[in-house]
């Protein structure tokens, strides 16, 4: 393997525990054994720039720590972003009107700074994430019943709900949808295929979740622009993974390393599999990866 210089992390499910921790001082040391041979860490995510600062908060001071986030639509370094990419106006008019024909499906609009529910669609997400939570045991900080949308804010921590959503302002990045925990999520992409404007591509991001993404913005093409940017070689590129959301990225990284618990689509694009993300196994084989003789 080509030693790399740019290293390609996803988060929920890869660096991210089930509980949603990981071990700070170990990015830290990794953070500094890249800089100091000119290498870079990109976090590749779908989640929303205000969760991924959240997550990596107390690290944004290392300059070579980047993020790719909203499965591509934003590229971010440094409290600066360096590329950003939305739905036009008429793309999230006709996007939202097409999903009038999947009721059952939960809608949330992520924008750049925030992200809106429309209101006559949040009793349903809020289902649907609830019940998924409570089967998985995971706790619900700041919870309150009465307030659907604090079932929300854990992972979209600037939620509003909204009666008008062409009243948005704020950049559009992608359409996230949740769906019940009984239905098969490819099946629901293959149906959405059909129905989806041209531009718009759905793509799962786990637990249960589909993200609507522009056609082609991808974290593959967020990991390529990031890479040209910062002239390294495709070949010196490192992507792990373990969700359909990752099939790009893996595609275009010169070595794919999946999960071991990863999605079953995404798994023949991979070189090879690690460990759990349980057990910190990204971590533990990129620090091994740079300090190997």
């Amino acid at each position: 393997m080509t030693s790399p210089r740019l290293f390609a992390v996803d988060l929920d499910g890869t660096l991210l525990t089930d509980t949603k921790t990981y071990n700070h001082e170990q990015l830290d040391r990794v953070l500094e054994l890249m800089a100091a041979e000119g290498s870079h860490l990109a976090i590749a995510t779908g989640n929303q720039m205000p969760k991924v600062d959240e997550y990596l908060a107390g690290h944004e001071h290392h300059a070579n720590l980047h993020y790719i986030a909203e499965n591509g639509a934003i590229i971010h370094n440094q409290g600066r972003d360096l590329a950003l990419w939305g739905f036009s106006p008429q793309l999230v008019h006709d996007t939202l009107e097409a999903l009038q024909q999947h009721l059952e499906l939960g809608i949330i609009v992520s924008c750049r700074h925030h992200s809106y529910i429309p209101a006559d669609r949040l009793d349903t997400i809020s289902a649907i994430v609830h019940s998924y939570l409570s089967a998985t045991g995971m706790e619900i900080p700041g919870y309150d019943p009465a307030d659907p949308l604090t079932v929300i804010r854990p992972f979209y921590p600037n939620v509003e709900a909204i009666d008008d959503v062409e009243a948005i302002k704020d950049t559009v990045v992608k359409v996230a949808l949740n769906t019940d925990s009984s239905a098969d999520v490819y099946e629901t992409m293959s149906m959405l295929h059909q129905t989806l404007p041209e531009g718009v591509t759905p793509t799962s991001s786990g637990f249960g979740a589909i993200d609507l993404i522009l056609t082609g913005n991808h974290k593959g093409r967020g990991l390529a622009w990031l890479a040209n940017h910062l002239s390294i070689p495709q070949s010196h590129t490192i992507a792990y993974g373990d969700s359909g959301n990752d099939l790009e990225m893996f595609q275009y990284a010169a070595t794919a390393i999946a999960m071991e618990e990863s999605d079953p689509h995404l798994l023949p694009e991979a070189d090879f599999s690690i460990g759990s993300n349980q057990d910190g196994a990204v971590l533990d084989h990129i620090e091994a990866t740079l300090t190997a003789p």
